[in-house]
């Protein structure tokens, strides 16, 4: 799976993926113009999503009523290194279910692709393309767990 994100403005960004785009933006106090979620929003905003696709799964495979389900999330922010230190997610679902299928759910959420995905972090390598798209290899970091 590929992405491409550019620079659009200021601090402003176009993330495209399989024909669909997110506009990213930087908060005011970050020097961008809040003109649309900021990327450890939508990072957030991805992890409540995931957790609801699974969650909503989950459900439609058991029969459990589905009227309303969203998920509240909130994070916080630490400065150094600079990351979301914390976040925490509430599942709301209505009918409201009995505690045993609740505790279901709840399991069946700590298996969402992001959820692991924060539980053991990817590899994650940063190149610069020299020109015709190929990586120099002389300008390589990689960011793993200290």
């Amino acid at each position: 799976m590929e992405l491409t994100v550019q620079h659009v403005d200021g601090m402003c960004f176009l993330a495209t993926a399989g024909g669909h785009t997110v506009t990213v933006d930087a908060l005011p106090e970050d020097g961008g113009g809040g003109t649309a979620m900021s990327a450890p929003q939508l990072f957030v905003a991805a992890l409540g999503a995931c957790l609801l696709e699974f969650v909503l799964n989950s459900c439609r495979l058991r029969s459990v009523p589905v009227e309303r389900l969203s998920v509240e999330m909130a994070y916080q922010e630490v400065p150094r290194p600079r990351r979301i230190g914390a976040v925490e997610a509430a599942i709301h679902l209505a009918p409201d279910p009995p505690d045993e299928v609740k505790r279901r759910l709840l399991r069946v959420a700590r298996q969402a692709t992001l959820a692991n995905t924060m539980v053991r972090p990817p590899e994650v390598g940063i190149t610069f393309t020299g020109e015709g798209g190929r990586a120099n290899a002389n300008l390589r970091v990689s960011l793993s767990r200290v």
